[in-house]
């Protein structure tokens, strides 16, 4: 748990470079039978080499013990001293009525998220290393509940007033209520629901966006929404299209992004989002590069040229890149569960849940895809009698229904999403957009005249 981040991609690069455990034999089970043949050879061939390196292991324990000492304290102070913070915090969930009619690009609601980038309460050593306290933790969510299907906001109870001002001021129109947790009204057990679920991350470097409202020209021509492509329409369709006993549900937990962090720790000389985005930005110019030598081997061109060689796709992912690097970033977890009581489980709907993303996929762009949770399984040898399925259906449920993805012992390692991205998955779409199961506000609400009367009336005696 101490390194769980660097744990974690060492267990992807296995499973995606080594041809045995593509096969998804965990690395889990491979290491320890590992080591015990390692030892065992050890033992049988030259007994005194592992003696004498057990030998230096113990002479050298005044070195490495007070070090190992020192980072288990520190980690389990952070994690005591986090958890009494977090239930101290009161959370509200906010159920979100779309407007009548939405005229407006995404870009309202990228610059209501742009609000949501609070890194307060932590921003002092002493706030995050003696108080616990970490930045707010937001949670956007559209639930389809037997085909009814609601935009959410989990929050904290403290920042109500705020987020409804300003979610107000870009949709008027809206309503607004503090509502009951829905996932409480699904009493999940094994005996009586079946659950499948994933969460999901980026197929390639997190600095390389996803295909975003912008690419698909929703910020242009909001006068004519026919002739326009929402692709959070095909998500809304499909949630809409669902029928009695089953739920959809679908979270993205995000924090605003400040600095690499170790344990309330920052580190300011490292950005691993911004160093991928440069890499990826050198990796494409390299290979411009090495098109235009080989160029100049054959023909006279003028040098300099290296731009001209670069393919439109390369252009685009460029320009995309450099405009993600200059906006706001999140670190995020993205799950989504298909819950129904026994006997009505629809198959289908795990492929969908898988490829729910697809709208937003592109060759150029980046891509989003299923990475843990059930799809971890696809062959028989990787679970036995369900085990494994029962508990990863228990621990989605609760993690799901808790918001539960930053910090030990739920934390995993985070997708980013700049502000952009995040309206391009959560945003209202327009009124052409209109889902069965979709609500929304039953008619426009008028201002009242500013002349109405408030006090008692001045009868004449």
């Amino acid at each position: 748990m101490l390194f769980h981040h660097l744990a974690e991609e060492i267990a992807t690069s296995t499973k995606k470079n080594y041809g045995l455990l593509g096969w998804h034999i965990e690395a889990l089970v491979v290491a320890p039978i590992a080591l015990i043949l390692l030892v065992y050879a050890a033992l049988t061939y030259d007994p005194t080499a592992l003696r004498a390196v057990a030998t230096g292991v113990a002479l050298l324990s005044p070195i490495w013990l007070p070090a190992f000492l020192a980072v288990f304290f520190w980690t389990t102070w952070i994690d005591y001293i986090r958890f009494g913070f977090w239930f101290s915090q009161e959370m509200v969930l906010l159920e979100v009525t779309l407007p009548p009619e939405v005229e407006k690009s995404p870009l309202s609601m990228e610059l209501f998220l742009t609000t949501l980038w609070n890194a307060g309460g932590e921003s002092t050593l002493i706030a995050r290393t003696w108080k616990g306290s970490f930045r707010p933790v937001w949670t956007l969510e559209i639930a389809s509940n037997e085909g009814r299907v609601s935009y959410y906001i989990h929050l904290r109870k403290s920042w109500r007033n705020i987020v409804e001002a300003r979610l107000y001021g870009q949709f008027p129109e809206a309503k607004i209520v503090e509502t009951e947790d829905y996932t409480a009204k699904v009493p999940f057990n094994l005996e009586e629901y079946d659950l499948w679920g994933t969460e999901y991350a980026k197929s390639k470097p997190g600095a390389l966006p996803i295909k975003t409202y912008i690419d698909y020209g929703l910020d242009k021509n909001t006068d004519t929404p026919e002739i326009q492509v929402d692709p959070i329409g095909n998500i809304l369709e499909y949630f809409s299209h669902i029928g009695p006993g089953e739920y959809l549900w679908l979270q993205i937990i995000m924090k605003a992004r400040k600095h690499d962090e170790w344990y309330g720790l920052y580190d300011y000389a490292h950005d691993s989002y911004k160093l991928a985005g440069k890499q990826l930005l050198n990796d494409i110019m390299t290979g411009a590069a090495h098109r235009a030598q080989e160029v100049l081997k054959q023909s006279e061109i003028v040098e300099g040229k290296v731009n001209a060689l670069l393919t439109d796709g390369e252009k685009q992912q460029i320009e995309a890149i450099e405009r993600a690097m200059g906006k706001l970033t999140f670190e995020c977890g993205m799950r989504s569960l298909y819950i129904t009581r026994k006997g009505k489980f629809n198959g289908v709907n795990i492929g969908s849940l898988a490829r729910l993303f697809d709208p937003y996929r592109s060759n150029d762009f980046n891509q989003i895809n299923p990475t843990r949770g059930m799809s971890i399984f696809d062959y028989p040898w990787q679970d036995f009698h369900n085990i494994r399925h029962n508990y990863i259906r228990e621990q989605l449920f609760f993690y799901y229904k808790n918001r539960a993805y930053f910090y030990v012992p739920y934390d995993q390692t985070p997708i980013f999403f700049n502000v952009e991205e995040l309206a391009s998955l959560w945003h209202f779409p327009n009124s052409k957009v209109n889902p069965p199961g979709l609500e929304r506000v039953a008619s426009k609400r008028a201002a009242a005249p500013v002349n109405l009367p408030t006090g008692p009336a001045n009868l004449p005696s």
